[in-house]
C-alpha cells in the first residue's frame, strides 16, 4: 500500500438528536433504525436467567484446587451475562 493513498469512509447521516426525537410522539420506529436484513432476536427471557449476578472469587482463580471450577464460572459469566461481580 502506498503511503499517499487516501481512504474515504462513508459520510454521516444527518439525523435528529435523541432529544429532538423525544419531543415528538412517534408510533412507529423510523425506517433508518430498522434492519430487515437481520432476523428478529429475543433479547431476554427473564424466566431463563438466574436471579443472581455471577460472583467470581479472584483468589480461587489462582488456587490449584479451585481454579478449574472458578474458570468455568468466569467463562459462564462472560458468555451468558457479559459481566460479573468480584
Amino acid at each position: 500500500m502506498e503511503s499517499n493513498e487516501v481512504f474515504k469512509f462513508g459520510s454521516s447521516l444527518l439525523v435528529p438528536c435523541v432529544q429532538e426525537l423525544a419531543k415528538k410522539p412517534i408510533t412507529t420506529i423510523p425506517s433508518r433504525y430498522l434492519r430487515p436484513d437481520q432476523e428478529n432476536q429475543v433479547v431476554s427471557d427473564a424466566g431463563s436467567m438466574p436471579a443472581e449476578i455471577p460472583v467470581i472469587d479472584m483468589q480461587a482463580l489462582v488456587s490449584k484446587e479451585s481454579m478449574d471450577s472458578e474458570l468455568a464460572k468466569l467463562d459462564f459469566a462472560c458468555k451468558d451475562w457479559g459481566f460479573f461481580q468480584v
